[in-house]
């Protein structure tokens, strides 16, 4: 299967992948995140969520990525933001660092998911929150991006761990399952000119790991029907995966 270079597409990540001011309302409801906490946001990418969270909570914020690309635009955005170079394999922090530890659509690019619970709980105070931000396979399906390009539900299955692969990896780290919540599922939406500008641009992931024959065809569907005006379609959802350390 080809591979992404988000170095590459970190100029047009933005483009993609902005704070989305819901999912930090729900952290907040969530969890006592005040100026003494600290947090970190793993595969942080461009800062995003990171800038906001900082912003809203005055907490001590911390992103870890790999792709140097993504950090030299996070380290932009907040100066009261620590950024570093790391994964979900390597945190390059002390033990028992962390209150709250959150990924947002990230947990697909972890090639061991066994080592990546195991590093967050090392990270983790006692009694620290994580949260897990991804899709379940229903939901992959379910995208409206599928119905233009079947091919990427397919290949995203197969890099997405279902949410029963994700409970029973973290329990065997012995990180304590709490619940999840879905976000955002059939909220109505509508597909435009934006939406057909990312996806020549590619700047969704997984529409490098598709054939170049089913890309182009999907890219002249879509152009197609949007002569007629937008596109009328309903968001898959997220789901969001919670866990504390004992």
């Amino acid at each position: 299967m080809p591979t992404v270079n988000y170095n590459k597409i970190s100029h047009i990540y933005d483009d993609v992948r902005q704070a989305d001011i819901e999912l930090i309302t729900h952290f907040l409801a969530e969890l006592d995140l005040n100026d003494a906490a600290t947090i970190l946001d793993i595969g942080c990418g461009t800062g995003n969520h990171t800038d906001l969270l900082q912003k809203v909570t005055h907490s001590h914020v911390y992103g870890i990525e790999p792709s140097a690309g993504m950090l030299s635009r996070a380290r932009q955005k907040n100066r009261h933001v620590v950024f570093q170079s790391g994964d979900a394999a390597h945190i390059p922090f002390d033990d028992d660092y962390f209150d709250f530890v959150y990924m947002t659509d990230v947990i697909h690019h972890v090639p061991d998911i066994n080592s990546m619970f195991a590093e967050i709980k090392r990270g983790l105070k006692t009694n620290g929150n994580v949260c897990i931000v991804t899709q379940s396979h229903h939901q992959i399906e379910q995208r409206p991006i599928v119905q233009f390009f079947p091919g990427t539900a397919s290949v995203d299955k197969a890099r997405y761990p279902d949410i029963d692969q994700i409970v029973a990896q973290a329990a065997a780290q012995s990180l304590k399952f709490i619940k999840t919540t879905v976000l955002y599922e059939n909220q109505a939406i509508e597909l435009g000119p934006e939406f057909l500008e990312l996806v020549k641009k590619k700047g969704y992931s997984m529409l490098h790991l598709i054939a170049d024959e089913e890309y182009d065809e999907g890219v002249k569907r879509l152009e197609t029907e949007l002569r007629y005006g937008t596109i009328k379609s309903t968001l898959s959802g997220e789901t969001l995966v919670w866990f504390i350390k004992p």
